[in-house]
């Protein structure tokens, strides 16, 4: 029963920890079949992640089978799957927003820590940060051309000032 209350426990954290920043990140612990769930806020928005059997060497010095990863849309569809890996990067788009499910199955005996980093939201294109840039750049811009005819203004309304004292005290040094 104290293991059940971890594990929601541990759930409630993940997807309070998920509204406050769209990337999650964490290491779990795979016996048989362990899942974990996202929301995906937006239809549309990008998913994406990559995750690492910890403990590698298992993978490179013998037939093990590897681990299986599953992602399950809201309705019950499966919308990326891996068979038989020592870990993978992912990307696809959300079909609908909801609860996804992540689920790791390791058909070995042993057990396999691995460690999972998703994100969901969207990832800029080459077009947004150009456009961020140009932006950005125009802004500075305007700033620096305002404030450059600012100070010529005032320079020039200090040179006024200072040409007219200039005249008038030279009146007063003619007079003797």
């Amino acid at each position: 029963m104290a293991k059940i209350w971890g594990k929601m426990w541990a759930l409630m954290g993940l997807l309070l920890f998920n509204s406050v920043c769209n990337v999650s990140s964490l290491s779990v612990n795979v016996n048989n079949i362990e899942c974990v769930y996202e929301y995906v806020l937006y239809e549309g928005d990008t998913i994406s992640g990559n995750f690492v059997v910890v403990d590698h060497d298992i993978f490179w010095g013998s037939d093990h089978p590897g681990i299986d990863f599953t992602v399950t849309s809201p309705l019950g569809n499966t919308v990326h799957e891996l068979k038989g890996t020592s870990g993978e990067k992912f990307e696809f788009k959300a079909p609908r927003s909801g609860m996804y499910k992540f689920c790791f199955h390791n058909p070995h005996s042993a057990p396999e820590t691995v460690s999972f980093h998703i994100h969901i939201g969207h990832i800029p294109t080459e077009h947004d940060l150009a456009k961020d840039a140009n932006e950005s750049t125009r802004k500075r811009v305007i700033g620096y051309t305002v404030g450059e005819y600012i100070l010529l203004t005032l320079v020039s309304a200090l040179q006024v000032i200072y040409i007219r004292q200039l005249f008038s005290k030279s009146v007063a040094y003619n007079r003797v």
